[in-house]
């Protein structure tokens, strides 16, 4: 993956399926035993979309998710694994342009759901660690003039969601001492409502901030993104969810998205070859079992 491209998921597939939004999409199915409670998820989607960036050059992506969650009281324990296709553009190097190829992304995450005592309000912690089995980047630790910080990091979130009625509003932090390609500490603030509409459509809406310590090195300014989307279950022929969002960023169009930082000397202006600080669409078929 490009470094200055590295977010990840789709808001209506992904949210939804790390929980990192309350009330994104509507709700999984799941399976109950005795030891607790599954909900497997796949998707398709025609653009994989995080933070107003595309991790799949503006292309399709499949997608898979399954959480287990265990219901203490008001407190739900939960653990899951997420994984993705991806797909990124060449990266600008001293040496020439690279591919970094990472084609697959598997993403650990954690945490607790409380269903506080004022009715209608649920927080949320945890921890994501977002990985990439086999990445060339990782592999090249050598110092050389194709070098790059690593791809991979964790983050610590909390959110919340309050459902008054008519709409529910949901906000997140996430924070990240270690950000990929060697961004340093990173914060991602969003906020946003989700609100049922006629015909069982839910509207949705997000409004966010990515903030990093090491622009220079990770390829990216900080931004400002957002997104709005529809999703609505059927029932035929399949019981599944269909989601469409449109997403953008105030990253300039057209233009590079910063400077790649390269065994620690300054790299070649990367170009916006696939047009990934446009506003951009997809429309996700979530398939829950």
């Amino acid at each position: 993956m490009l470094k200055m491209l590295k977010t990840s998921a789709a808001f209506g597939a992904v949210a939804a399926l790390f929980g990192i939004s309350v009330a994104s999409t509507p709700a999984h199915a799941q399976i109950e035993t005795s030891v607790g409670t599954f909900a497997p998820t796949i998707t398709a989607t025609t653009n994989y979309i995080f933070r107003g960036l595309s991790q799949s050059k503006k292309g399709p992506a499949i997608q898979g998710n399954l959480e287990y969650t265990y219901a203490v009281g008001d407190f739900t324990p939960y653990l899951g694994i997420f994984a993705s296709t991806v797909s990124f553009p060449a990266n600008n190097t001293p040496a020439g342009q690279q591919t970094i190829r990472q084609w697959t992304e598997v993403d650990l995450f954690g945490g607790v759901r409380y269903a506080t005592p004022l009715a209608g309000l649920t927080l949320d912690a945890g921890f994501i660690s977002y990985t990439y089995p086999n990445n060339t980047a990782d592999k090249n630790t050598s110092g050389g003039a194709n070098t790059y910080g690593s791809p991979q990091w964790n983050e610590f979130y909390g959110k919340f969601g309050y459902d008054f009625g008519l709409a529910v509003a949901v906000g997140s932090i996430f924070y990240a001492n270690d950000f990929s390609y060697a961004g340093g500490n990173a914060w991602y603030y969003e906020g946003g409502f989700d609100v049922p509409l006629p015909y069982s459509f839910l509207l949705s809406g997000r409004l966010g901030r990515q903030t990093i310590q090491n622009n220079y090195s990770f390829g990216a300014p900080d931004y400002t993104t957002w997104n709005v989307g529809l999703a609505r279950d059927f029932d035929f022929p399949i019981t599944f969810t269909l989601s469409a969002v449109y997403s953008d960023t105030n990253i300039k169009k057209g233009s590079s998205l910063g400077f790649d930082k390269v065994a620690g000397t300054a790299g070649t202006l990367q170009p916006d070859a696939y047009e990934q600080t446009k506003g951009q669409f997809s429309l996700s078929l979530i398939k829950k079992f």
